[in-house]
């Protein structure tokens, strides 16, 4: 019988000579996810108190300035996800980091509310938003059987740039002032970053004639077989009608809005208790030292274990650390609370990064992610308001915590009983995505 090979598909002997594509995406996704520093709040936190004291703002301005055009960038990822699945990851990628420089750019010359409020939609939209989708909807697509591995890799970008982006933000701003590091944000953005990934990342394996984890199939119906299992997925309407699609939404809204609304506040959160106001860079430290060896474990656990325990213990260990801030007045729980937010952070987010491929496939993933982040976005923009309005009402940051906590509970429960639904078979008839 005569062998079949699709068209794109090179000689075995060139494939292995240019080696498996897909560790060269990973290296150009870590950098991605750690260069979307200046749109986390982590990043932007060491910019609140010089740039309010400087522009003249109320806190409560600025923090509603931040919450509106975070909330501005969900719809953005919402309608970005479908281009990802129609024109892939690499476009959207290089432009979601031009985009970011071009809203570190504009904060760096804000005069005002309007200048900080557009430079705030694009930092969030772009860094926070378009940058880790397409990074996570990228990653799937060149890893199966390693995913949990793979997003183990990637998981540690956000350790590090957690660890390192706001104390060289800090140093930045001491040397040369807030406006100058926005500025050197924006530059290395545009100038180092968007022509790496324009040029050098790719969409799919599949586009040059590799497969998922660097496995070529042995054989005519293994080659159609994996084909087939490329276009496997569950469309955005098809994923609607299911429980745990609104299970892993609901409970990605719970890490977003908390986390946020405390990393936002964490300085006055800890004066408010008598602690030193330094003290909160010392937790995000503490957080991404915890996350380190977390990030580890759960690209081994998630390989071998359904990936709802995981994801649940994510939910549990933010409950926990919430339990400890409640109870801290010294360092000692405070440090236990940095820690266990680190590991909820990694849990989570790898957990939830090998869920939705899992649980609805990787043709139309970007669609459903994109969907998925945006309401996680939305979460986000909340965030700092229940914070703001607890103590401006009450006085303080602890009735906030207290109503919060009962949040990543109820997430835990949900996602405990959200398991993969069935994938329909593939419509090969239907067009693939373009590259």
């Amino acid at each position: 019988m005569q062998r079949i090979i699709p068209m794109n598909i090179p000689p075995l002997h060139e494939l292995t000579r240019s080696g498996f594509a897909g560790w060269r995406m990973l290296a150009l996704a870590w950098l991605a996810v750690f260069f979307t520093g200046p749109g986390q709040t982590y990043g932007t936190s060491a910019f609140v108190d010089p740039m309010i004291a400087d522009l003249d703002m109320s806190r409560s301005l600025f923090s509603t300035l931040y919450s509106i055009g975070t909330l501005a960038s969900a719809v953005t990822l919402m309608v970005m996800g479908r281009q990802i699945d129609n024109r892939g990851a690499r476009l959207v990628l290089a432009g979601a980091t031009a985009g970011l420089a071009l809203g570190a750019f504009t904060l760096g010359l804000a005069n005002g509310p309007v200048l900080v409020l557009i430079g705030f939609a694009l930092t969030r939209a772009c860094g926070q938003g378009l940058m880790g989708l397409a990074t996570r909807t990228l990653i799937p697509n060149w890893f199966v059987r390693q995913r949990g591995r793979a997003f183990s890799v990637l998981g540690l970008a956000s350790t590090f740039s957690l660890a390192l982006v706001p104390p060289v933000h800090e140093r930045m701003i001491s040397w040369f002032g807030w406006r100058t590091a926005w500025m050197v944000d924006a530059a290395f953005l545009a100038i180092i970053l968007v022509p790496l990934f324009y040029l050098f990342v790719r969409n799919r394996p599949e586009d040059i004639g590799q497969f998922p984890d660097g496995e070529r199939p042995i054989g005519d119906e293994a080659i159609a077989a994996a084909s087939a299992e490329a276009q496997r997925g569950m469309t955005l309407r098809q994923a609607f009608r299911t429980y745990p699609f609104w299970g892993l939404v609901g409970a990605s809204v719970v890490p977003s809005l908390v986390v946020t609304g405390l990393a936002f506040n964490q300085v006055a959160i800890f004066t408010d208790k008598g602690m030193p106001s330094s003290l909160a860079a010392t937790t995000f430290s503490i957080e991404s030292l915890a996350a380190l060896p977390t990030t580890i474990a759960v690209g081994w656990l998630v390989d071998r274990y359904p990936v709802r325990y995981v994801m649940v213990a994510g939910q549990v260990a933010l409950a926990l650390a919430m339990v400890a801030l409640l109870l801290s007045n010294g360092v000692a729980l405070a440090l236990v609370y940095a820690a266990l937010r680190g590991a909820s952070g990694a849990l989570w987010m790898i957990g939830a990064d090998v869920a939705w491929p899992q649980y609805y496939g990787r043709r139309h993933l970007g669609s459903i992610r994109g969907f998925g982040f945006g309401v996680g976005v939305f979460g986000a923009a909340l965030g700092p308001l229940p914070f703001g309005i607890a103590y401006d009402t009450l006085g303080g940051y602890t009735p906030a915590i207290a109503a919060l906590l009962a949040l990543p509970v109820v997430a835990a429960i949900a996602v405990w009983f959200a398991r993969p639904p069935h994938l329909p078979d593939p419509d090969l008839h239907q067009p693939v995505a373009a590259t």
